[in-house]
């Protein structure tokens, strides 16, 4: 009696389960049997292989036909596939290119790029389109067959893990490290010979610069003033600003007196000692003077004042350097003088030791 109930129990175990996959079946099918709206026609739908290695990559393309005033919008398949939980991967989302436009309709291709890392045979999930109106359009989708890589265990040998191996440095790789550090060198040496002739006031390569005397450089600067003619188009204020910097520079070089940074009082003052003729030394201070009045006081001078501004500067500077040949000539003839003292000195003293 007990044996008759278990059979009875396990065959109605058996059509329980035969039901419940039924209806699953029925349930699937009737997605499938959802028509396709009378204006789509899909003219194929296939992947690039049926069959591919596990992470190799295969292309589904969809090509359909519809009026041409019709649009699709079609949901992001990464989203279909995470909401069915299907073993593939979408490494490019859904593609929509317009094919051809002929007759009122026209034809579209809908591409995808995927991929799986699970072996086996599986039916991918379907693809889904919404229309303007609130349809929604399920296309069916092909089978993709996913397999490992075949391993042949009857010949594979097992092999221990090989140290890191190194190659030889060729010559190719170690000559533009070489230029380099030529070139760095060499760079290194001529900077190191400018920063030191340039304190020596010479070339790059030793040649002494060869300097003009501080004369010569006033001379050409108030020559080069004058040919601009300034003055004679209302820049009044630039001609006495080059002529008095170009005094000052002067000043500077041959009095050793810092007369770019200090007034016309102070510049006059430190030369007041300095046994420049009287003349000139009035001139020089008038010239300073009317120069602070043009840039200072908006003082316009008149053409007679400013075509003296030149000749004054000039006599100045010339006086200047006459009497800097005077002190040289002195200060040779008093060293002359000087030996010959000495020399006499040490004859008469060598009569005496006699």
């Amino acid at each position: 009696m007990k044996r008759y109930s278990f059979i009875v129990l396990l065959f109605a175990l058996m059509f329980l389960g035969a039901g419940v996959k039924g209806f699953a079946q029925e349930q699937q099918e009737a997605v499938l049997e959802i028509p396709l709206p009378q204006w789509l026609q899909v003219k194929k739908s296939q992947l690039s292989k049926d069959s591919i290695l596990v992470g190799e990559q295969v292309v589904w393309s969809t090509q359909m036909e519809l009026p041409q005033d019709q649009e699709l919008m079609f949901a992001p398949y990464a989203s279909v596939v995470e909401a069915e939980k299907a073993p593939v991967d979408v490494i490019h989302d859904i593609v929509l290119d317009t094919l051809a436009i002929r007759n009122g309709m026209k034809e579209l291709e809908v591409k995808l790029l995927l991929t799986s890392f699970d072996s086996g045979y599986y039916k991918l999930p379907f693809m889904v389109a919404l229309t303007p109106q609130g349809d929604t359009i399920y296309l069916d989708s092909p089978f993709l067959d996913v397999t490992n890589t075949p391993v042949d265990t009857a010949n594979f040998v097992m092999h221990p893990i090989k140290g890191q191996m190194r190659y030889p440095v060729t010559f190719r790789e170690v000559l533009p490290w070489a230029v380099l550090a030529i070139a760095l060198a060499v760079l290194g040496y001529l900077l190191y010979r400018y920063i030191r002739h340039r304190r020596e006031q010479g070339s790059l390569f030793g040649k002494p610069v060869v300097q003009d005397p501080p004369h010569i450089v006033a001379l050409r600067e108030l020559d080069r003033i004058r040919g601009e003619q300034l003055w004679q188009n209302g820049e009044e204020k630039l001609f006495y600003t080059g002529v008095t910097d170009a005094l000052r520079e002067y000043i500077e070089a041959r009095y050793e007196v810092s007369a770019m940074e200090k007034t016309t009082s102070e510049i006059m003052a430190d030369l007041s000692d300095k046994k420049i003729e009287p003349r000139y030394y009035k001139e020089l201070d008038e010239l300073f003077k009317t120069a602070d009045l043009v840039k200072f006081a908006k003082y316009v001078p008149g053409n007679e004042e400013n075509e003296e501004v030149i000749p004054m500067a000039v006599r100045f500077v010339n006086a200047a350097f006459e009497q800097q040949l005077q002190e040289a000539a002195q200060k040779e003839a008093a060293q002359k003088e000087a030996s010959r003292n000495e020399a006499a000195q040490a004859g008469q003293n060598e009569k005496v030791e006699e």
